[in-house]
């Protein structure tokens, strides 16, 4: 098969599964397994690890934006063919953040290198999972423990070996504090 047809068959996959796993977050609402799809921890380790496993910066911004928009387009639409609305405020703000995806994929693509630069852009995705799931440690949440499970897996599936590992935990301390300090996930739509 050619590379452009490669290429292609790679950006269809993706498109598929973003679309596939929009399908199950929509389908599974209301029960544990939809409030782990309804909150962003599981949609950022998806995202991430599609990025990291693509093969160029580029590559993974592309697939970064096709994976949400995929998931979006039928998460949204799926909602109108069962409940025949449309909430268009949230599909806003949810598409602002897949028109910004390729920036991050872009950025996160390099966490599995060596490096300081590698250690911080691993460190992003990380820390945004603590931040988001630290508060099970005193409501016992379900879908906060996902996201520090999901936050640990990235720690141990991200850096490329274990001395990435220890530059990445100064990084994911500060990023987690200032997250938290100037409360980035309040900014964010859900």
């Amino acid at each position: 098969m050619p590379p452009f047809q490669q290429r292609l068959v790679k950006v269809l996959f993706v498109f598929m599964l973003g679309a596939l796993l929009g399908f199950l977050a929509k389908y599974t609402d209301g029960s544990v397994v939809g409030l782990i799809g309804t909150y962003l921890g599981f949609w950022v380790v998806v995202t991430t690890i599609i990025a990291v496993r693509s093969r160029s910066p580029k590559v993974a911004a592309l697939h970064a934006f096709v994976f949400l928009f995929a998931m979006l387009i039928v998460y949204y639409f799926y909602s109108m063919m069962l409940f025949g609305f449309f909430p268009m405020n949230y599909f806003i703000a949810w598409a602002s953040i897949a028109l910004l995806s390729p920036i991050g994929g872009y950025v996160v693509w390099y966490a599995k290198g060596n490096g300081w630069r590698a250690a911080f852009c691993a460190a992003l995705p990380i820390s945004l999972l603590l931040v988001e799931g630290y508060s099970f440690f005193y409501t016992l949440s379900i879908p906060s423990g996902f996201d520090i499970v999901l936050a640990v897996l990235l720690f141990i599936i991200l850096p490329a070996n274990h001395f990435q590992r220890l530059r990445m935990l100064p990084i994911v301390t500060v990023l987690f504090f200032l997250m938290e300090r100037f409360g980035l996930l309040y900014y964010l739509p859900g």
